[in-house]
C-alpha cells in the first residue's frame, strides 16, 4: 500500500487548498494595500472637508485675534478620529493648538484670506491626520476579509477535491489496479479492460482495449520487420564496404564522419594520417572553392546534387577525380535547426580519362609540329585579346611573320631539315613571347602569328620585333655537322589605332609583310596606312 499522502486526490486536494490559500493571502495583501491607499485618500477628503467647514469661523477668530474661538474651533476639529492635532496661527502672534501634532502625519494646509481684501492672508489653520487610526482600522477591515477568504477557499478546495476525487482520481485508480497486471513480454497477460461509463476515462479504457487487441498484431509485424530490417543493413554494409567507388559522408563542418574501404585506399597515402573527422575540401587543389561550392548546396534548398571533377595530389601525381555531391536529409536532422543536412560523396578515379581529354584537347588546339596553337585555336585567342584590348584601349600588338630562304632548305635538305627548321624557329618565337600576355600561333606552311597585350609603346613593339628577327637568323643545325640559315620578314600592326576587326588586322599585317619582303628581306615593318594606299 501507497502511504496516503502519495495518493493522486490527495495530492490534488493538497494542491487546490494550497492555491486557494495562496490567492486569497496575495488578495488579501492587494485589498490592504489599496485598502489603505483608499482611506487616506477619502480621510484627507474628510479633514479638506471639516477644515472648509470651520473655515469662516477661523478667518473670523485670526483676524480679530481672537485666542478664545481659535482654541475653541481646534479643539471642535479635534474631536474627529481621523484628525491628530490641529493648529490655527496668524502673523501677529495668535496660535490655537489642540492635539499630537509631533510625528510624521499628513497636513492639511488651509491659507485664511483677508474677510475684505481677498489678496492677503490674515492666518493658516493647519489639519493633523490620524495616520496610526487609519491604517489600524484598514488593517482589522482586511484581516476580517482575508479570514472570511480563507475559510470560502478552503470550503471551496474540499468541495472541489471531493468531486474530482470521485470523477477523476478513483476511476483512474481503479484504470492502474487494472493495467497492473498486464506485461508487455507476455501476451497472456493482455487482455482488455472493463469499463462502463461513456465519458472521457471511458473513451480513453475504450482505447487502451483497441491498443491491447493492436499489439498482439504488432509484436508479429515487428518480429519480421525487424529481421527486414537487419538483412537490409547487412546488405547496404556489404555494398558500403565492397563498393569499388569512394564514398564518404561530409558533416555541416566540411569534416568526413564516415567513409569505405575504397575511399581510403584513394586518399589514405597522402599523409598516411586517419581520414576520419579530416577536412574534406583540404584533400582537394583548390579546398576554398570546394568549401564554397559545398556550403551554397546547404543554403539552396534547391541545389540537390553537384558533379565536379577535381584534382588531387597523390605524393608527386596530379590525380582527378569525379565526386558527386548529394544532400542526405535525415527526419531528425531536420527537427535541428542548428545543424545542416549531411552531403554524400561518391567518386572514382578518373585521372587516365582526364589525361586523355586534355592530350585530345591539346592536339585539338596545338599544331603537332611546332606544338604551338594552331589557326583555329589561335584565331579565337586572338579575338578574346582585340576584345580585351578595345574595351581597355590598350595596345595590341599583332606580328605576320614569313621565313625568307625556307624552300631552298626543303629542296637541298629534304622536308625532314625543313620540319627541324619550323621547329626551332616555334621555339625561339615562345622563348621570346612567353608570358600570358602573349600568343603564338602557326598559321600554315612557314607563316606565324605573334600577339602581345602587353603595355608597350609602338617602338618598343618593333625593336622586340627585331630581336625576334635576329634569333630566327642564327644557324640551325639540321643533320649531324650540318647547319643552315634562314630569315624572316614581319608585319607588324597595332590595335586599335589601325583597326578594331582581327581580320582587317591581319590583313594589314599581311600586306605589311610582303611590303618587307619587296623592301629586301629579313625586315621589319610597321604598318602605315600611307604605304598601304600607295
Amino acid at each position: 500500500m501507497l502511504p496516503i499522502s502519495q495518493k493522486l486526490y490527495v495530492k490534488v486536494a493538497l494542491t487546490i487548498a494550497f492555491i486557494a490559500i495562496i490567492i486569497s493571502l496575495l488578495a488579501s495583501a492587494l485589498s490592504y494595500y489599496l485598502g489603505l491607499e483608499a482611506r487616506s485618500q477619502s480621510s484627507h477628503i474628510l479633514a479638506e472637508q471639516l477644515s472648509k467647514t470651520v473655515e469662516k469661523t477661523a478667518v473670523v477668530a485670526a483676524y480679530i485675534n481672537d485666542a478664545d474661538l481659535a482654541q475653541e474651533i481646534v479643539d471642535g476639529l479635534v474631536i474627529n478620529d481621523l484628525i491628530k492635532g490641529v493648529k490655527l496661527s496668524n502673523d501677529v502672534g495668535l496660535e490655537a493648538i489642540s492635539g499630537n501634532l509631533n510625528g510624521q502625519s499628513k497636513k492639511i494646509s488651509t491659507l485664511l484670506k483677508h474677510p475684505f481684501l481677498h489678496e492677503e492672508k490674515v492666518g493658516t489653520l493647519d489639519v493633523y491626520l490620524d495616520q496610526q487610526y487609519i491604517e489600524l482600522q484598514t488593517k482589522r477591515e482586511i484581516i476580517k476579509e482575508t479570514l472570511i477568504k480563507l475559510l470560502l477557499s478552503l470550503i471551496l478546495a474540499f468541495f472541489v477535491s471531493l468531486v474530482v476525487h470521485r470523477k477523476l482520481t478513483k476511476p483512474i485508480q481503479k484504470l492502474v489496479d487494472n493495467f497492473e497486471y498486464i506485461d508487455p513480454h507476455r501476451p497472456e497477460t493482455m487482455q482488455v479492460l472493463p469499463h462502463k461509463n461513456k465519458d472521457e476515462i471511458g473513451k480513453l479504457i475504450q482505447g487502451i482495449n483497441a491498443l491491447i487487441q493492436g499489439l498482439h498484431h504488432s509484436f508479429s509485424v515487428e518480429k519480421n520487420l525487424r529481421i527486414k530490417t537487419q538483412n537490409l543493413e547487412n546488405q547496404f554494409r556489404l555494398i558500403f564496404e565492397q563498393a569499388s567507388a569512394g564514398i564518404c559522408l561530409v558533416d555541416q563542418n566540411n569534416n568526413i564522419s564516415a567513409f569505405n574501404p575504397a575511399f581510403s585506399r584513394y586518399f589514405t597515402p597522402i599523409d598516411n594520417e586517419t581520414l576520419n573527422l579530416k577536412h574534406f575540401p583540404s584533400l582537394f587543389v583548390n579546398p576554398n572553392n570546394l568549401e564554397q561550392i559545398l556550403n551554397s548546396m546547404r543554403n539552396d534548398p534547391l541545389l540537390d546534387q553537384v558533379a565536379l571533377d577535381l584534382e588531387y595530389s597523390a605524393g608527386k601525381q596530379k590525380k582527378w577525380m569525379h565526386c558527386l555531391f548529394a544532400k542526405v536529409t535525415e527526419q531528425r536532422t531536420e527537427r535541428k535547426k542548428d545543424t545542416g543536412p549531411i552531403i554524400e560523396v561518391i567518386l572514382y578515379d578518373i585521372t587516365e580519362r582526364t589525361e586523355r581529354e586534355h592530350q585530345t584537347r591539346f592536339e585539338a588546339d596545338h599544331d603537332p609540329l611546332t606544338h604551338i596553337l594552331n589557326r583555329r585555336a589561335g584565331e579565337e585567342k586572338l579575338n578574346s585579346m582585340l576584345d580585351l584590348s578595345v574595351e581597355t584601349q590598350k595596345p595590341l600588338m599583332l606580328m605576320m611573320i614569313d621565313l625568307d630562304k625556307f624552300k631552298p632548305i626543303n629542296d637541298t635538305y629534304g622536308h625532314e631539315a625543313g620540319d627541324r627548321v619550323l621547329q626551332e624557329t616555334a621555339k625561339r618565337i615562345t622563348n621570346k613571347y612567353k608570358s600570358q600576355n602573349d600568343v603564338c600561333i602557326r598559321w600554315g606552311g612557314d607563316e606565324f602569328v605573334v600577339a602581345s597585350n602587353a603595355p608597350n609603346s609602338q617602338q618598343t613593339f618593333v625593336e622586340q620585333a627585331e630581336e625576334l628577327l635576329l634569333s630566327i637568323q642564327h644557324p640551325i643545325e639540321v643533320h649531324p655537322s650540318v647547319t643552315c640559315s634562314i630569315g624572316a620578314s614581319i608585319g607588324l600592326v597595332i590595335a586599335p589605332i589601325h583597326g578594331h576587326d582581327l581580320h582587317q588586322l591581319l590583313m594589314h599585317a599581311d600586306s605589311t609583310m610582303y611590303q618587307a619582303k619587296e623592301q629586301g628581306l629579313s625586315r621589319v615593318e610597321l604598318y602605315s596606312a600611307v604605304k598601304n594606299t600607295k
